[in-house]
């Protein structure tokens, strides 16, 4: 009996099409020209929102999505942190410049993941043009934060706190939690 194959990769296109709509240089230069950073979560809302569109098509599936919906329809659990830690892969490797996202834990009860100074696509775009007084601010924070919240909000996960344990200024990178 032949084994079926699983498709175990992303489809670039995917990744490509994020990329395009949602580029972080384009929305730091946005804000640059602005100075408004309220608009970091409406960028964050609707990027995370594109993703999960996406992300859901039966195109862009991939067998770890499959499995996690597998085990989550039979047992109840998994979906958390392993079905919106996909979705904040997708996002990241989407706008930045990374080929993997850090993460540090994912159990559950905890996700957390970190974006290292120089791959972040925005703090590089905004280190361009802002003082290093305006930088320290990250007024771009929002924007992260309102994009993964965005995920766990779609996925009801209500229970889940988010919240931001480093930020590049200080840190050199910025590391994002998430507790249920």
């Amino acid at each position: 009996m032949m084994q079926p194959k699983f498709n175990y990769n992303i489809s670039e296109e995917l990744f490509k099409s994020i990329e395009d709509q949602f580029g972080g240089a384009k929305i730091a230069g946005k804000y640059i020209e602005s100075k408004d950073d309220s608009i970091f979560k409406d960028w964050g809302r609707n990027l995370m929102e594109k993703v999960y569109e996406l992300g859901t098509k039966p195109e862009f599936n991939d067998h770890l999505y499959e499995m996690v919906q597998m085990v989550a329809e039979k047992t109840g659990e998994v979906k958390f942190p392993h079905e919106a830690q996909r979705f904040i892969e997708i996002a990241c490797l989407s706008i930045h410049l990374m080929s993997v996202v850090l993460i540090q834990t994912a159990y559950n009860k905890e996700l957390s993941f970190s974006i290292v100074e120089g791959t972040c696509t925005v703090h590089n775009k905004l280190k361009e043009a802002l003082s290093e007084e305006d930088l320290k601010a990250l007024p771009c924070k929002g924007g992260c934060l309102t994009t993964w919240k965005t995920i766990f909000n779609i996925l009801k996960m209500d229970d889940v706190e988010v919240s931001q344990t480093q930020e590049i200024p200080s840190d050199k990178m910025c590391t994002f939690l998430a507790k249920k």
